[in-house]
């Protein structure tokens, strides 16, 4: 129970530490909010569903912002992309070492599988704050 309330504290305060202006994120930020406080629903499934909305969005957002850019603008932001799924691949093999070892090395609890694609989605969530910041400049 200890954990479930630190979880849903950590849920909490992420939400509020980033001001963006994406109704997106903010619609999935609080389906997941009440997909945790509902304690009929599997804790760890709200927070896979919650990741996977979130790499949807990054493609979206991406695909957006590739449109709009020109032929030279769309090869700097794909190499771009490509230095930040490289940053990604090793920022997830942290989160599942430093999981791990914050758990006394447990690694296939749900608890372990839930806090990791619950870092993992706001590593993407930060991603697509990041290029509407620089491309989409409303």
């Amino acid at each position: 129970m200890n954990k479930i309330l630190s979880f849903s504290l950590l849920v909490l305060i992420s939400f509020y530490s980033y001001s963006q202006k994406n109704k997106t994120i903010e619609k999935v930020d609080i389906e997941l909010q009440k997909c945790l406080d509902d304690t009929q629903n599997n804790m760890l499934n709200c927070t896979q569903v919650y990741y996977t909305k979130m790499d949807e969005q990054l493609n979206v957002t991406y695909k957006k912002i590739k449109n709009k850019l020109s032929k030279p603008e769309q090869d700097k932001l794909k190499n771009q992309q490509l230095a930040w799924l490289k940053k990604r691949d090793q920022y997830f093999i942290k989160v599942k070492t430093d999981t791990a070892k914050q758990l006394d090395g447990e690694n296939s609890s749900q608890d372990y599988k839930m806090i990791c694609a619950h870092e993992n989605a706001l590593f993407v969530r930060d991603r697509i704050i990041e290029l509407e910041k620089v491309y989409l400049k409303n």
